[in-house]
């Protein structure tokens, strides 16, 4: 299992904290108890792994040793969208196909050298225990390359609660809008049944593109305000969903 030592130290100045934004209106309830579901789909990178700050700083290799100016926490949860490309190009890049699959390269290699510092996000376990024992089941829909992915939910030890595991087929974390359908295709399941978590508001046009029901929690790359007024509910994190289990 892995874990994040605890002398890991940013490679940059930590900037000062976020204060927790208020939400601009209340979020839409879902239609249902989440035990009321039948099955979940798990985005990964930043909704079940905290591993927005080693993203952060991974892009902040590529800026550095570019001669460009680095980004911090707040900036990078600010740009962070989908497709990657246009987190580059929010920061000055104009990549062309082939630079920009270069500084994917460049990106996963500093990302996957460190990655065995990062951390689940805190009570991640305790709710997949908990809505297994409710009689829900699980799957991951994931931008991640499939290969890592499947490699890194064994090494985590999380595997076994996953029926279907669904990766990118390259590591340039493109638009997961067309795989989402198949998964749920691939899953059998009435969209009724079935409800989506994740992190950043690519995930909402995922789960509208499978027809299913949204969850969104605010602690991974994009932050709250980004999440706001999409339609679907946003959590400050999974404390507030284990309350659901109770």
């Amino acid at each position: 299992m892995i874990s994040r030592p605890r002398n890991a130290r940013p490679t940059w100045p930590t900037p000062a904290r976020e204060s927790p934004s208020k939400p601009s209106g209340s979020s839409p309830p879902m239609r249902k108890r989440l035990t009321d579901y039948r099955h979940v789909v798990w985005d990964w990178n930043g909704t079940l792994l905290d591993d927005t700050w080693l993203c952060c700083e991974s892009l902040n290799l590529l800026l550095q040793e570019d001669g460009h100016p680095l980004v911090d926490p707040v900036r990078y949860r600010q740009i962070f969208q989908f497709p990657v490309i246009k987190v580059y190009q929010a920061i000055g890049f104009t990549p062309d196909e082939t630079s920009f699959r270069a500084m994917s390269v460049r990106f996963m290699a500093a990302y996957e050298a460190r990655k065995a510092e990062c951390q689940l996000h805190p009570q991640a376990r305790e709710l997949l225990a908990g809505l297994s024992a409710a009689g829900l089941t699980h799957s991951v829909l994931s931008a991640y390359e499939l290969g890592l992915l499947l490699t890194t939910l064994r090494e985590y030890a999380l595997a076994h609660h996953f029926i279907k595991t669904c990766g990118g087929s390259d590591i340039h974390a493109g638009s997961k809008e067309a795989r989402a359908r198949v998964h749920l295709h691939d899953l059998g399941l009435d969209p009724e049944h079935v409800v989506y978590v994740g992190d950043t508001a690519h995930d909402a046009e995922a789960a509208h593109a499978m027809g299913v029901d949204c969850v969104l929690v605010a602690h991974g790359h994009q932050h709250r305000d980004r999440l706001q007024g999409l339609g679907v509910r946003v959590v400050d994190s999974f404390h507030d969903l284990l309350t659901e289990l109770a």
